[in-house]
């Protein structure tokens, strides 16, 4: 019996590249998805090692190299439009470079949605207050993923991204906010009363695994989307274990699986309105063949076909 080896399918001109599919704004047709995407090249406030600042643009390296096919669940996104916004400008200054971040993201065409490319953790306190600009002021609800609850005191002339929730109270609702993955054990037990005294949905690897995460994620959405407008998505790559994300400044081991993240996101954005997603903490130079970086990627793949798959269902 003869086997014919398969025609290959390399250059198979059926496949679409996000790297051919960038537009502009004014070019993005009004009735279908279109993301803005965010660079945001800065690490000022590192809490540990430098060299999140390289992030988005290996992250965007790594998203031109997919196709506009989510095989995993199984969505196109061959109708929807992605728009490079460029980088916003990180200086030394930290007050400036926030506010720089705040006012980009404000000032984007309301019928992009905010795909925010960091830049450590501390950049989604300003992303979060230009998405409420958007919003003129609304409610909006948060789901962070990440291994530390970055709730720490601010100390007088150090900024560090290990307060970001902390510095947020005047504009979230902290019984709207879900912590997906808190379990670096750098923390005392206050910190986890605290949150969850303020309200604070907190979910350990472990409290998700017990009860699964079809459990879990239901639990989170219905927490975080009560009575606003829509979901922020944060998702810190450290959250992720090590073994899947270790160029990041704090690798963390018995962190969340990369494919649990991968469904989260996904399912968040089917099940419920998302106002932007960030992805914060990649560090290209502590990165090993680019594993943490290509994660971020499909993270947001996965995150845009929730939020293709959500439109078509409402369509």
């Amino acid at each position: 019996m003869r086997v014919t080896s398969p025609v290959p399918i390399v250059n198979d001109p059926t496949v679409r590249w996000i790297r051919d599919c960038w537009v502009t704004a004014q070019s993005a047709p009004h009735d279908t998805p279109a993301f803005g995407f965010v660079s945001v090249p800065f690490d000022h406030a590192v809490s540990h090692r430098p060299g999140c600042r390289f992030g988005p643009e290996k992250i965007l390296s790594a998203l031109n190299t997919l196709s506009t096919y989510c095989v995993d669940k199984r969505v196109s996104l061959d109708r929807a439009s992605f728009v490079e916004c460029g980088s916003v400008d990180a200086l030394h200054s930290l007050e400036q470079s926030y506010s720089n971040i705040r006012a980009a993201i404000a000032a984007l065409p309301r019928r992009l949605l905010p795909i925010v490319l960091g830049g450590d953790h501390s950049i989604t306190d300003p992303a979060i207050r230009g998405v409420r600009d958007r919003l003129s002021g609304a409610s909006m609800g948060l789901i962070v993923f990440d291994a530390h609850f970055d709730s720490r005191e601010p100390i007088p002339g150090k900024e560090h991204s290990g307060h970001w929730m902390r510095t947020l109270s005047d504009v979230i609702d902290y019984r709207k906010v879900v912590q997906i993955g808190i379990n670096a054990a750098i923390y005392s037990e206050a910190y986890m009363r605290e949150a969850e005294a303020a309200g604070v949905l907190v979910m350990t690897p472990y409290d998700i695994r017990r009860v699964g995460w079809t459990v879990a994620l239901r639990t989170a959405i219905e927490h975080a989307s009560a009575d606003g407008a829509g979901v922020y998505i944060s998702v810190d790559i450290d959250g992720i274990d090590q073994a899947y994300a270790p160029g990041t400044s704090v690798p963390n081991c018995g962190g969340l699986l990369a494919h649990e993240v991968l469904d989260a996101v996904f399912g968040i954005a089917v099940n419920v309105p998302t106002l932007a997603l960030d992805i914060t903490e990649v560090s290209p130079p502590l990165d090993r063949d680019d594993m943490t970086s290509r994660l971020a990627a499909q993270i947001i793949m996965n995150f845009m076909a929730g939020v293709v798959r959500q439109t078509s269902n409402g369509a």
